[in-house]
């Protein structure tokens, strides 16, 4: 008897999937269970998650932007101006990054329900690159607030906020964007790869490749309620060189 193994390499991390069939795990006795409505949306939500994490890992790392963008309080914007200012705003930042010979990455969102209007951008700094100087100069809407991404490379923190905080505001008919965020074209999007592993079942502790730890946070061992299908899922991140140092670059 075998299972598949399918990883997913993103940056510095590697999620795993192990189950008895190509698709998440194999059913069980009990069969499956009709998903409910809510239920439904919690899942694309997941996947949605999911899907934003593995890009985020694969093309961000040590000291790129976490940005927020706000508007003064006498100045702010319908969500459909806002698209427009932010559309500008990111064509601006491409062409100051062209000159200076780099590649601008970018992920946006932006969030106006319950809240002030505002947008949060992740982009690359790329070394001698100050990211934060080029922001501040090309937003003339507020104060710009900057966060340096970590050393880890394990960003999932900032997919679950985004999708979480964009869940109400991506569907609305409203003038803003018709989807959770908005990527560069150029990202690196990871590609699962699937192996037949000869064995009966796989350890309920996983272990990691060397030069990796798991992140415990994300283990998971058991079924699917909807599919009825057993697997077991982790993600694996490098471990960082004792002689590995932050550039340093304070916005």
């Amino acid at each position: 008897m075998a299972y598949f193994k399918t990883t997913i390499e993103a940056g510095e991390t590697i999620e795993v999937i192990k189950s008895f069939t190509k698709r998440k795990g194999a059913k069980s006795r009990g069969g499956k269970v009709k998903a409910t409505p809510e239920e439904i949306k919690e899942i694309n939500k997941l996947n949605s998650e999911r899907k934003l994490r593995l890009k985020i890992n694969a093309n961000f790392g040590t000291d790129d932007l976490w940005i927020m963008l706000p508007y003064k309080k006498d100045e702010r914007p319908t969500p459909e101006e806002a698209k427009a200012i932010l559309d500008k705003f990111i064509r601006e930042l491409r062409k100051v990054y062209k000159k200076l010979g780099v590649e601008l990455k970018y992920i946006h969102c932006t969030e106006y329900k319950r809240k002030a209007i505002h947008h949060h951008i992740l982009i690359n700094q790329p070394e001698g690159i100050n990211g934060a100087k080029i922001v501040r100069q090309l937003w003339g809407y507020g104060r710009p607030y900057f966060k340096l991404l970590d050393e880890t490379g394990q960003y999932k923190k900032i997919a679950a906020y985004i999708i979480k905080e964009t869940e109400e505001t991506f569907r609305e008919n409203d003038g803003g964007r018709k989807q959770r965020y908005s990527c560069s074209r150029n990202l690196i999007i990871p590609k699962p790869e699937t192996k037949v592993v000869k064995a009966t079942r796989w350890m309920p502790d996983p272990r990691p490749k060397a030069g990796y730890y798991i992140d415990q946070e994300t283990v998971y061992n058991g079924e699917d309620r909807f599919t009825g299908r057993i697997y077991q899922s982790y993600t694996m991140v490098r471990m960082q060189d004792k002689n590995e140092r932050r550039r340093g670059l304070v916005p």
